[in-house]
């Protein structure tokens, strides 16, 4: 088993462990501009922590998306009452709103 080391001292204009953590979830949806995304990935790249906790978010990711990807969906009938449903609700909501004022 590894030891886990800190990584070396970030240079002025690199990605903190902190930083990295908490742009997760852009980096791996492919959010970030380019230069943010090369700087998350310089980080991951050298601080092994960091990239652990990139595995398990990515891992996550897929399995969310593989539930969904199978989920099936509603039938149509059920779709069109909901909508029609909410439309009604928000309608309603609207006209009650505008009499109040």
């Amino acid at each position: 088993m590894s030891e886990w080391t800190e990584p070396p001292a970030k240079a002025v204009g690199d990605c903190g462990c902190d930083e990295a953590v908490n742009e997760l979830w852009a980096y791996l949806d492919a959010e970030l501009e380019q230069h943010d995304a090369e700087r998350v990935r310089a980080h991951l790249a050298g601080c092994h922590g960091c990239l652990e906790e990139h595995d398990v978010e990515l891992v996550v990711k897929k399995l969310v998306q593989r539930c969904y990807a199978t989920a099936d969906l509603a039938p149509d009938e059920l779709r069109a009452k909901v909508r029609a449903s909410l439309t009604v609700t928000v309608r309603t909501t609207i006209v009650e709103s505008a009499s109040d004022n």
